[in-house]
């Protein structure tokens, strides 16, 4: 089985390769088409490099699907969620450039270079479907801060503190930050209420994050999430940082 289904993206018709062929799948991708593979009840033929989205039957090449696919092969950023003020998006490389070098230190080096972030929007998204994401003001496109969910990088003695909890779901690490122009606007209270509700519904994880104990403004973030304060630690590397975590559900 071989079809196509178009899709109308940014007012341009978009066509996809849906098939259960993988020799089809294949050559079509190697003519730069975009493709989504089916599965062949009973046949384990999907040890295929090089086609990402494979879904169990035809009726789920749903529309919101095909964009997700378009938008990968394209290079084109995903749409994560709208809030009354904010587009919820995957980073482009052409963000580097209004990132303020100022209010990040050498680890968020990655997100400054365009080249360092189309590598991270490759791997992150390309793989994990989630990560750092941008916040983008809809009136006039301004970007305005950084928010998403990652998975979490603890010391061990947090890593338990979690799964004492005893979550059925796993968990993925709330981080967020506002630059400086824009505080104390209410963006960043209204970017995680929708980051959190994209999580629930749609990643199917709950929240935890790692808050500075005298960082008053994101401590009160996590709060207004119903986030509660699980531990501090006093691990060197770890020295000063409180963890915090949504109640089970």
């Amino acid at each position: 089985m071989v079809t196509e289904r178009s899709i109308s993206l940014d007012g341009k018709t978009c066509t996809a390769v849906i098939s259960d062929e993988p020799e089809a799948l294949l050559a079509a991708k190697a003519a730069g088409r975009a493709v989504v593979g089916v599965e062949r009840e009973g046949e384990d033929i999907w040890d295929i490099k090089g086609i990402p989205y494979v879904i169990p039957d035809i009726e789920d090449a749903t529309d919101e699907l095909l964009e997700l696919v378009i938008r990968r092969h394209l290079g084109l950023p995903w749409n994560i969620c709208r809030t009354s003020r904010l587009l919820i998006r995957e980073l482009t490389a052409d963000d580097a450039g209004y990132i303020p070098e100022e209010e990040y230190g050498p680890q968020e080096a990655i997100f400054r270079s365009g080249e360092t972030l189309e590598l991270y929007r490759r791997n992150q998204y390309g793989f994990y479907e989630y990560g750092t994401w941008a916040l983008v003001r809809r009136e006039d496109q301004v970007l305005v801060g950084l928010a998403g969910v990652s998975n979490p990088r603890l010391a061990g003695e947090m890593e338990d503190c979690l799964d004492s909890l005893g979550q059925s779901v796993p968990w993925l690490e709330l981080g967020y930050h506002i630059f400086l122009p824009y505080r104390q606007l209410g963006y960043c209270a209204e970017a995680v209420s929708a980051i959190a509700g994209y999580s629930h519904e749609v990643l199917q994880v709950r929240l935890c994050a790692l808050i500075r104990r005298e960082n008053q403004a994101s401590r009160r973030v996590a709060e207004g999430l119903g986030m509660t304060c699980l531990m501090e630690t006093d691990i060197q590397s770890f020295e000063g940082q409180l963890l915090y975590g949504e109640s089970p559900v």
